[in-house]
């Protein structure tokens, strides 16, 4: 059983001829002979497969993307170094169809629908990058002519043309072509592959060889799409073996039968799922084949989409070749063990030698490292996560990955209420009714009262005075001196009350001004902030049971004590149960070795940018600082209307996670239900 053409052309099958030679290829690649004789190129030429692409008005066959990958399925199931080696035609060819009407593309429509084949190649061996190529395009004769090495010339050898990347004498890249029968070319028969040994994939040696200037186009006449296309003909070839797997595991099960009167029923399951991976693979070939078809017509035409189909399709190519690479290679494999199920040894070892079942997974491994998967699973993270239309640098994705995070978070208003300002508030409660009013309709802000020395007022009072007047809003405590805040247990009490009156709205900053890259806190000041935090933690708000049935307030095994030593040796646990977020948002300005352990976002000018954001990093959190009321008054006209009533914790607004709760040195383990320490 062989699966149903993808396009209506049906090539393989109602071409005079060639279901004869395919047959004629399948018996000759159980040979798995390392050249295939150059007449199968050729008929298989004159019966139009390299024209498949080419519009019928210009000498071709006129058909689209999924008859062309029917095609090349059909000969790969025949035999996979064959199908592989008309790879560079195929990508050459739909460069050239795709290409703007002008007198290249016409010279190049016109050597292809006449039969002849284009072979080529761009990579090289010399530890360049994939972009980087030492082939040059030289005039210094006088004409142009091409000198370097190229490794993987695949099919070259069968081609009657061939097409390499160069760098001419200004430095840019072009592609320039010459004859396989140009003087100053040398195909070498390097290839030592353990598996697609028959597809002419040498070495390529130019020594001056003479290009025709016309013959001569820029790099970057590659069409839309063409990282996919490189991809697309490999899964093509890929299917290909899988569907000569799964008849060549029919015809095994077929010999069983007929040597033992039917198959033991492992054997059968066995076949069961060679065919259903090859039916996988091929309808997801399908499906690709249909986008690449979509965004091909896009690109005839000239549609303003037509990148971003082309797009769509490269990433939906690489997203098939996870699956198809995978599924060939276990269909192959599974395929060399059906023997084994039988009784006689010597029967099962007989059966995969003579009928050379080792060549279908060897072939499958082989095309799997073109453009290994790995490097394809990056890719599509890197376009679906980060917009970056190609694998990016660690660098380059770092920047990218905060710049996804930022764009995914409206930027947060916070008012710097100055502390004289605070004192008026707090003391005049009709000014501070005008300016909750002015707030209440509009998108919530963050109101953060700076604590200085010397300043008549409390911050947590004026928070807390502001709370029910605007309860969605948040708030926020700014500390410029960690040492006026006393012991870490008094400040945890005062954070903790203050995030359980405001069901987790308010975050904590430590601002002294300073911004220094790489500034390492004293020990005593990073001792206060980690009992704090782990104080902040040691009594979780789930723990309470909340009703009035149960036998005990709490589940104290829940509760733990911290045992911190240090600068600050506090036994814990904290008196007051954590808030809805946990933990209030932590904000720095100083950015420490280790500062992602214990800091959400870092102080930058008057903004918040994530902890591990670049110098110019994206802003989450941007600052106004507002001395007397008719600055209140003048933010809150400008914020938009309010989208919902619904208080929301800080750490939802700003989408930050929990900090990991980093343990401290001698913290005891939580308490034991019915012990003498029990909190009740």
């Amino acid at each position: 059983m062989t699966s149903r053409p993808f396009g209506s052309l049906d090539w393989a099958r109602r071409t005079s001829g060639i279901p004869e030679l395919l047959d004629q290829i399948r018996q000759a690649s159980i040979a798995d002979a390392s050249e295939l004789p150059k007449s199968f190129f050729t008929r298989l030429a004159a019966a139009g497969f390299g024209r498949i692409r080419v519009p019928v008005a210009e000498g071709g066959l006129g058909g689209d993307v999924l008859d062309l990958l029917d095609a090349i399925v059909a000969i790969a199931a025949a035999d996979s170094n064959l199908a592989q080696s008309w790879r560079t035609h195929v990508l050459a060819t739909e460069r050239h169809v795709k290409a703007p009407t002008g007198p290249l593309r016409d010279r190049w429509i016109a050597r292809v629908a006449a039969g002849e084949i284009i072979g080529g190649g761009w990579t090289e061996a010399d530890g360049s990058g994939p972009s980087v190529f030492t082939t040059r395009l030289s005039t210094e004769s006088g004409s142009p002519t091409l000198t370097g090495r190229k490794f993987y010339s695949t099919g070259s050898r069968y081609a009657d043309w061939l097409e390499y990347s160069a760098v001419d004498d200004a430095g840019e890249l072009v592609i320039a072509a010459l004859r396989t029968t140009a003087p100053g070319v040398t195909l070498l028969d390097d290839w030592t592959g353990f598996g697609q040994r028959a597809t002419a994939s040498g070495t390529t040696v130019l020594d001056g060889a003479p290009v025709d200037p016309a013959d001569v186009a820029p790099f970057d006449t590659q069409h839309l799409g063409t990282p996919g296309w490189q991809q697309l003909i490999l899964l093509a070839v890929l299917v290909g073996i899988g569907e000569a797997t799964r008849a060549a595991a029919a015809d095994l099960v077929a010999r069983i039968d007929r040597a033992h009167g039917g198959s033991p029923i492992l054997v059968l399951e066995g076949y069961g799922r060679i065919s259903a991976l090859a039916a996988s693979s091929h309808a997801s070939l399908g499906r690709i084949g249909r986008l690449n078809e979509i965004a091909h017509q896009a690109i005839i035409a000239g549609d303003a989409d037509a990148a971003a189909l082309a797009d769509d399709a490269v990433n939906a190519v690489f997203q098939a070749q996870a699956v198809i690479v995978e599924q060939t290679i276990e269909a192959a494999d599974r395929l060399m063990t059906l023997p084994s199920f039988l009784d006689d040894n010597a029967e099962a070892a007989d059966l995969r030698s003579s009928l050379r079942l080792d060549r279908f997974w060897r072939n499958a491994q082989t095309l799997s490292t073109h453009n290994p998967v790995l490097h394809r699973l990056r890719a599509i993270a890197d376009r679906e996560l980060y917009a970056l239309d190609r694998i990016a640098e660690p660098g380059e994705r770092a920047v990218a990955v905060e710049r996804a995070i930022a764009d995914a978070i409206r930027p947060l208003t916070v008012v710097r209420v100055d502390p004289a300002l605070a004192a008026r508030l707090t003391a005049d409660p009709r000014s501070l009714d005008r300016v909750a009013a002015a707030f209440r309709d509009r998108e919530p802000a963050l109101f953060q009262f700076d604590e200085r020395p010397g300043a008549h007022f409390d911050a947590s009072v004026a928070i807390a005075t502001l709370l029910h007047r605007l309860p969605t809003a948040w708030f926020a405590i700014g500390t410029a001196d960690l040492s006026v805040t006393g012991h870490p247990y008094n400040l945890a009490r005062r954070i903790a009350s203050l995030e359980q009156l405001s069901g987790g709205r308010t975050a904590w900053v430590l601002d002294d001004g300073a911004a220094e890259d790489g500034f390492v806190e004293s020990d005593a000041e990073r001792d206060r902030i980690r009992v704090v935090q782990q104080l902040l933690r040691s009594w979780p708000l789930e723990s309470i049971a909340a009703d009035a049935s149960a036998e005990h307030f709490a589940q104290t095994e829940r509760i733990r004590r911290i045992n911190a030593d240090g600068a600050y040796p506090t036994a814990g646990p904290l008196n007051v149960p954590s808030s809805p977020q946990q933990l209030p948002v932590m904000v720095s300005s100083r950015r420490f070795d280790d500062v992602h352990r214990y800091v959400d976002l870092l102080v930058r000018g008057d903004g918040w940018v994530l902890p591990y954001a670049d110098a110019a990093g994206h802003v989450l959190a941007a600052g106004h600082v507002v001395a007397d009321i008719d600055g209140l008054l003048a933010i809150a006209a400008s914020l938009p209307g309010a989208s919902t009533t619904t208080p929301q914790t800080l750490r939802a607004r700003l989408q930050l996670p929990v900090p990991a709760l980093y343990e401290l040195p001698g913290a005891s383990a939580r308490f034991e239900r019915g012990s003498d320490t029990e909190a009740s």
